[in-house]
């Protein structure tokens, strides 16, 4: 299905916007003009969402994740006692009731949802961009991992050649340069704040990399739905760190 008038309505975005016209919300607005089987793969996005926010709890942090499929009172529950958990996170679930939280508890979670959204996808753009972010987290794991002296491959989630790399290679940059020529941006990013503008702006530019941006397959949508994620959190950020500011002076 082509999506004309959706894709030449949605206003242009750049990297450096400082304002968004379009937001999250009103990109999902559009659901009754997108078929079912397109929007299984915006919900593969959604689900994310409620991974963030069993992460939130089980790490006792108050905030609902704004945008997910199941509320927090949902998963609250489920927590407790795990009665309606999807089938994909069964199993993290029976670990998480005998093993408790832990590290390890949300590498299974994650590994659970990267298996589950790969297979679901119906959109060739979407299997990719999920199997970058999961190599791209396998990554930033092995680097954290290494800089405290940790194994990384304790920590690494799902099986691959990237994986396998990740966890025994004593190279600098664990021997995938070739394949993910980004990766020395990443060794060089040594603040939080530097990892995490590092990462966004290799996300959105291998979005770039991956869609055709005349095109109007569903393909598009998905890309900007992923961009628009990208900003709002990215602004989220800014604009958090500039109340930070704020609290600082006003306690000298």
């Amino acid at each position: 299905m082509k999506y004309y008038f959706l894709v030449a309505y949605l206003p242009e975005i750049h990297w450096d916007d400082k304002k968004l016209k379009y937001r999250l919300a009103d990109l999902l607005g559009e659901k009754f003009h997108i078929a079912p089987k397109d929007w299984d793969d915006v919900e593969l996005i959604l689900l994310k969402g409620d991974l963030l926010q069993i992460e939130k709890l089980l790490a006792g942090k108050d905030g609902e994740v704004e945008f997910a499929l199941y509320s927090r009172e949902f998963w609250k529950d489920q927590i407790k006692s795990p009665k309606d958990v999807p089938e994909w996170l069964s199993e993290c679930f029976e670990t998480l009731g005998s093993e408790g939280f832990s590290p390890q508890t949300l590498d299974r979670l994650y590994r659970a949802y990267f298996d589950f959204a790969v297979q679901k996808a119906s959109s060739p753009f979407l299997r990719a961009y999920l199997t970058l972010e999961r190599d791209l987290r396998n990554i930033l794991t092995a680097v954290r991992a290494r800089r405290k002296g940790l194994p990384p491959s304790d920590y690494l989630v799902g099986e691959s050649d990237s994986v396998d790399l990740l966890g025994r290679s004593s190279a600098e940059d664990f021997g995938l340069s070739k394949d993910y020529p980004w990766i020395d941006r990443i060794l060089e990013a040594k603040s939080p704040q530097d990892m995490e503008e590092t990462v966004q702006r290799i996300v959105w530019e291998s979005i770039d990399e991956m869609i055709e941006p005349n095109q109007f397959e569903f393909d598009v949508v998905l890309a900007y739905l992923l961009k628009v994620q990208l900003l709002e959190r990215a602004l989220s950020l800014s604009e958090e760190q500039g109340l930070d500011i704020v609290r600082r002076l006003e306690e000298l």
